[in-house]
């Protein structure tokens, strides 16, 4: 075999192993059939409908054989209105949820996105938001891996709810970061829509 040959058939072989690799992770067949599902019944009630959240979370999951969902909500008085979720591989945590009461006083937007949604759950560069919700009583702000919702609750002391989503790990891959943020703002948006309701807040929600 000629060397021109040679590497034409060297390349040949790469291209065709690449799209074999392809091929059995669309396929679920080794080495991917290892990779777990999340069905409706895994996930925290509190991020709200299963039929509309797991298609979102699915896509963001980093691919391991399983998933575990842990919930925490209070069953105190909306003043401490505390609800939670946090999202597993194993011992790594790959998405949290947090939604607490926020006292919103005469606060303007820029006040709340760079004090309570930003240092609510830490992360990289907390302050780096676009808003993608410009409602006079409703905020809204999206990260590379965070998205956060301010609702009104009540209408006295000016409470609302400040809703987190974070997305800790993710499989995308390198130099695509950022690529999940309407998921995310999807996400946090149904756990804010089911935290205002199960809060018992008597303002509208208006996202």
């Amino acid at each position: 075999m000629t060397k021109s040959k040679a590497c034409i058939y060297a390349a040949s072989l790469a291209a065709g192993t690449a799209l074999a690799a392809g091929a059995a992770y669309l396929l679920e067949i080794p080495p991917f059939e290892g990779v777990g599902t999340i069905e409706a019944g895994d996930v925290c009630a509190n991020l709200g409908p299963s039929s509309k959240v797991v298609p979102v979370i699915r896509k963001m999951a980093p691919p391991e054989p399983s998933y575990t969902f842990i919930e925490q909500r209070n069953q105190g008085s909306v003043d401490f209105f505390f609800s939670a979720c946090s999202g597993k591989t194993g011992d790594s945590e790959f998405l949290a949820t947090r939604t607490e009461v926020t006292m919103l006083g005469n606060s303007i937007f820029e006040s709340w996105s760079n004090g309570p949604a930003s240092k609510m759950v830490e992360t990289v560069a907390p302050k780096n938001f676009d808003r993608f919700n410009t409602d006079a009583d409703t905020w809204g702000v999206v990260s590379k891996n965070k998205a956060a919702i301010v609702t009104p609750c009540l209408s006295h002391g000016h409470q609302g709810l400040t809703t987190i989503v974070l997305l800790r790990g993710s499989a995308e891959p390198e130099g695509t970061a950022g690529r999940y943020r309407q998921e995310l703002i999807e996400l946090a948006t149904s756990t804010a829509k089911f935290a205002h309701e199960d809060a018992g807040c008597t303002l509208p929600f208006k996202i």
